[in-house]
């Protein structure tokens, strides 16, 4: 990436909002302004990302990327991620179960889109009538997010999406020697991944929370707690702090300090918490109905950043939820989230969250 040329430093960077404080605000005046685009709306697979000399596909890291005009929430699983769904907390979990955890991915937040008619100095000329954009994310929460590493570099992507709407290939907007984009990512959707959506964000900032319906799938993001502890580790015999973030190093510094062992049992403790407070962001995909039957919501969590939420139910009918009679906000187990967009019709959307008497007066 070319500051000034591709990007606006610290404008276009993921974490800004996040590090001042202004997401709220920004993200909805960004959506009072109409900077919402439906051209991504979706629940997305990557079959492909290529960038490089590194290849991945849905053999080795499954994703679920759910997008409304305005919200995303991506979720990224290794396949090879132990089987850890038994297991009831963290506490449960060996030192090399909980590093295992580190290597998943969850992020989310608001992605401004631009039309190819206002990017030429980026894309080239739409082919056969394929739509195209630029897209720039900004992230509310995010699992490598470290206020001492904030990410240099921006989400920024060009894309071109298929005739038929469902694939899409994303490229770098960064450019190779050879003026070719330095990795490509395509797109799939799945299955019943097109319909009505719902975004919904917990209103009063204490925990950055977020909820997305696409057609029949949802995801759910919460973010851990913050802030976040300081990561040292061992350089010629001396503490330091670590010079590289991201979830997976930062827990790594702390797993090999564990296992040198060479501190007192207390220090280690704390290392231990540490890794702990670095996992503890939930990220949790799954169904809204059962496929194949549409009686009522099931919720059901299909595969999530906890391994042992799998196979609950991220909502039921004990909940505790309630929706206002003008569906501008939802209480679930007593905290408000505000509906940031919607097009389930009125009856679908109280259907969602099991409000049947409301549901008969309409």
């Amino acid at each position: 990436f070319k500051e000034g040329k591709h990007y606006i430093a610290p404008d276009d960077l993921p974490h800004t909002l996040k590090s001042t404080g202004e997401i709220q605000k920004v993200f909805r005046a960004w959506k009072q302004s109409g900077l919402d685009d439906p051209v991504l709306v979706g629940a997305w697979s990557r079959p492909l990302f290529s960038g490089g000399w590194k290849e991945s596909t849905e053999s080795d890291t499954v994703v679920y990327n759910l997008q409304t005009p305005t919200l995303f929430i991506d979720l990224r699983f290794p396949v090879l991620r132990p089987d850890l769904s038994k297991k009831q907390a963290f506490q449960d979990l060996s030192l090399d179960e909980l590093r295992a955890l580190s290597r998943q991915h969850c992020f989310a937040g608001y992605s401004l889109i631009q039309p190819s008619y206002m990017c030429k100095h980026i894309l080239p000329p739409e082919i056969n009538g394929e739509k195209g954009g630029v897209c720039v994310r900004h992230h509310a929460l995010d699992w490598n997010y470290h206020s001492e590493y904030e990410r240099p570099r921006p989400n920024m992507w060009r894309f071109q999406m298929s005739k038929n709407g469902e694939s899409f290939k994303e490229f770098s907007v960064a450019k190779d020697n050879h003026q070719q984009a330095v990795y490509m990512e395509r797109w799939h959707r799945y299955p019943q991944g097109k319909g009505p959506f719902l975004a919904m964000r917990r209103t009063d900032g204490k925990v950055e929370s977020m909820l997305i319906v696409v057609g029949n799938h949802f995801a759910y993001a919460r973010d851990r707690k913050h802030p976040l502890p300081d990561f040292t580790e061992c350089v010629n015999g001396v503490y330091e702090k670590v010079k590289k973030g991201g979830c997976a190093n930062l827990v790594d510094a702390a797993y090999h300090k564990i296992r040198q062992n060479v501190e007192p049992k207390e220090e280690l403790k704390k290392e231990r918490a540490k890794i702990v407070q670095m996992l503890n962001m939930e990220g949790s995909y799954g169904k809204v109905y059962t496929d194949g039957q549409k009686v009522e919501p099931s919720w059901k969590i299909l595969k999530s950043t906890i391994p042992w939420r799998e196979e609950k139910h991220l909502l039921s009918p004990n909940s505790s939820i309630s929706l206002s009679f003008d569906l501008q906000t939802m209480t679930w187990a007593g905290v408000e989230f505000k509906i940031f967009e919607n097009s389930f019709p009125k009856h679908a959307l109280r259907a969602l969250f099991f409000d049947k008497a409301m549901q008969s007066k309409l």
